[in-house]
């Protein structure tokens, strides 16, 4: 008989897990929208005009806003005076990260981009106010858990570098390929991002343990 006390991880809060998926789901749609334009020959279209793909992207958007909802309803259910209110702030954030395909989808719609290609020019400002406009609402969102943490009186995450992992990548990644005219950077921009927006939830989502102790009777 031999016992087993070791740590390993498990999933804690599975709301938060769900959070974290919803957020991947939107980098991934993002990313294939992207590399629609990058991959494809000048003269068709910057967006896929395929009803099915936007049926299945919209399903997907509608999926995602539930989830995050779903993480955060009791969380707004059971808080009070200025943390419920960040809860619900923070709510509202983290669906409009996800509604990003929509947004552009949105756009492109106005401008006629399933019609007419937008030149590089547009699409690089394009990009940039997608990117601009999820960086301040991650930096929104960190403002906000500060200062759920501080009203709640939680204790304060601290967290590595490992924890910009993501970010860090997408910059080495940016260093490399962009010099040369490649566009893998802004395949992956939309991918890491997100993920590094998830990281969050993912954090919380799992939390080390001490696992139980095995028993095995040899």
């Amino acid at each position: 008989m031999s016992n087993d006390n070791r740590l390993g991880f498990r999933v804690t809060d599975g709301r938060a897990l769900m959070a974290a998926m919803a957020l991947m789901i939107t980098g991934t749609i993002v990313a294939m929208m992207v590399h629609h334009y990058v991959a494809s020959p000048a003269p068709d279209n910057a967006i896929t005009r395929s009803r099915l793909w936007w049926e299945i992207v919209l399903n997907l958007q509608l999926l995602s806003v539930g989830m995050i909802w779903f993480c955060y309803s009791d969380r707004i259910g059971d808080a009070s005076g200025r943390v419920k209110g960040l809860q619900i702030l923070l709510c509202a954030f983290a669906i409009v990260s996800v509604l990003m395909p929509s947004i552009l989808g949105a756009i492109s719609a106005a401008n006629n981009w399933f019609e007419i290609r937008p030149n590089p020019s547009t699409f690089t400002s394009f990009f940039a106010f997608g990117v601009g406009f999820w960086l301040v609402t991650l930096v929104v969102q960190i403002i906000l858990l500060r200062l759920r943490n501080k009203y709640s009186k939680r204790d304060p995450i601290r967290r590595g570098i490992r924890f910009y992992t993501p970010a860090i990548i997408l910059g080495v990644i940016l260093l490399i390929d962009a010099p040369g005219g490649g566009t893998r950077w802004l395949v992956m921009t939309p991918v890491l991002l997100y993920l590094q927006g998830a990281l969050p939830y993912l954090m919380k989502a799992f939390r080390q343990k001490h696992l139980p102790e095995n028993k095995f009777q040899g």
